[in-house]
Order: structure tokens, then C-alpha cells, then sequence
């Protein structure tokens, strides 16, 4: 008993006790480690999807199917009435512009009439003074100015020759001038018969030689010389022919 008290007592758990006491001090100073999940390394490769399970009946995609292709349908329906409208009322809107200057057109043409109508007198005058121009033109295309033909002989006669006598044919519109038929003779529209006097014989062929400066002179010949015996004067007739430049061509002029 004596020996048995002299010895320590010791107390269960006391040193677990301590060091549980102690842990504190050392969980201070030691880090604690962390359990961190580890990253798995990415595996590269085809991705797999998930599986799924349509379970609806093929009535319903059908029906969508269905409902898809009615929209669409309806979507021309109303593109194709909306092509239809624009293209009406383009077609209204020209047929509108055309009535509109086809009035314009016939109400000019009424004014138009209605002047004519006013000056209907005058554009009668006017085709009047037409034909009659037409008419002078044909008629005078055959007119030869015969005062400045007659002048110019009269002006070429030599002195002391005289002409006691003439005679005119030429052509008409309506009828062509005769022409010759001696040979070498050239076209001619009117002929001069002049029957002239004169005391010497030479004085003839001279004023004969003096016709060729007419205008429109195409020829000329003595056809006889015969003396007057109780006179003593020669009597000549000499014939001229005038071509187509004896026209005076008034009535066929171009106004300026």
C-alpha cells in the first residue's frame, strides 16, 4: 500500500490529452493541404451527342409538315396577288395617261379644224392663185419677149435698108413648132419672115450677119432679091429662125 501510493499517478489519456492540446500550436504552422479534384486532360476527338428519343407521335410532324407547306403556299398566294395589284394599277395608270393625251390630240385637232374652217376662204384663194400660176406657166412657156426681138432686128438693119413687111410664126403649148426638113438645120420654135427694101444689094448679107447676136438666134437665109424697076430698089426676103433661147420663161422663173 505504502509503495503503491508513493507512485505517480497517471491519468489515462493525458497524453493525448497534451497533444491534443498541443495540435493547435502545430496546425499553425503547418499548411494544410487541400484535397483539389484533379483536371482530367481534355480528350480530343469526335463529340458524341447525347442520345435522344422523339416520342411523339408521326401524326404530329405530319401535321407541322403540313402546316410548313400551307404557309408557304399562302406566302405565293399573296405575293403573286400583290404582283397582280401593282401590275393593275400600273396597266390603269397608263391607260389613265393615255386617255388623257389622246383628249389633248383631239382637242388640238378641234382647234386646228376650227381654223382651217375660219381661213377656209383664204386656203381657197390661196389654191386658186396655185392653178393660175400652174396655168401661166404652161401657157407662157411658149411666150417670146417679141418687142426686144423686134428691137434688136430693127437695131441691126444697115443704113438705108428698111423692112416693108413681116411675117411671125411660132409654136404654141398646145401644139409643137414644124421644123425643117433641110438638112443640118437645127431646132427652132419661131420663124421670121421680114421682107426689107434697100437701094444696094451688098447692104443684104451684111445685116444678115448682123441677126446672129439675137438672143435665141438659131438661123437665117436670104430667100429671094428681086428689083423694082420703077423704083430702083432691091426687095430681099430673109427668113430668121429663133430657138428655145428666145423663151423669155417669166411665168417659169423660180421665185427668189
Amino acid at each position: 500500500m505504502t509503495s503503491a501510493q508513493n507512485r505517480p499517478l497517471t491519468l489515462p489519456f493525458s497524453k493525448r490529452a497534451g497533444r491534443a492540446r498541443s495540435r493547435p500550436a502545430d496546425d499553425a504552422t503547418t499548411p494544410v493541404r487541400q484535397n483539389v479534384p484533379k483536371k482530367r486532360p481534355a480528350v480530343s476527338g469526335p463529340s458524341i451527342r447525347e442520345p435522344r428519343v422523339n416520342l411523339l407521335p408521326i401524326e404530329v410532324h405530319v401535321d407541322r409538315r403540313e402546316r410548313t407547306t400551307a404557309r408557304r403556299a399562302w406566302m405565293g398566294v399573296l405575293v403573286a396577288l400583290a404582283v397582280v395589284v401593282l401590275a393593275t394599277g400600273a396597266a390603269i395608270a397608263h391607260q389613265l395617261d393615255s386617255a388623257s393625251s389622246l383628249s389633248a390630240a383631239q382637242e388640238a385637232t378641234s382647234s386646228l379644224l376650227a381654223q382651217q374652217q375660219r381661213y377656209s376662204e383664204v386656203r381657197s384663194a390661196e389654191a386658186d392663185t396655185k392653178v393660175l400660176q400652174s396655168a401661166q406657166a404652161v401657157g407662157g412657156s411658149t411666150e417670146i419677149d417679141w418687142d426686144s426681138a423686134l428691137s434688136g432686128i430693127r437695131g441691126a438693119l444697115p443704113e438705108g435698108v428698111s423692112i416693108s413687111a413681116m411675117t411671125i410664126d411660132s409654136a404654141s403649148p398646145t401644139q409643137a413648132f414644124e421644123q425643117s426638113s433641110v438638112p443640118l438645120q437645127g431646132q427652132r420654135v419661131a420663124t421670121l419672115s421680114l421682107t426689107v427694101r434697100t437701094a444696094t444689094i451688098p447692104s443684104v448679107p451684111d445685116w444678115n450677119d448682123r441677126l446672129s447676136a439675137l438672143p435665141g438666134y438659131a438661123d437665117s437665109t436670104i430667100a429671094s432679091i428681086s428689083l423694082n424697076a420703077d423704083t430702083g430698089e432691091y426687095s430681099a426676103v430673109v427668113q430668121v429662125n429663133l430657138d428655145a433661147d428666145a423663151y423669155d420663161g417669166k411665168y417659169t422663173k423660180a421665185d427668189d
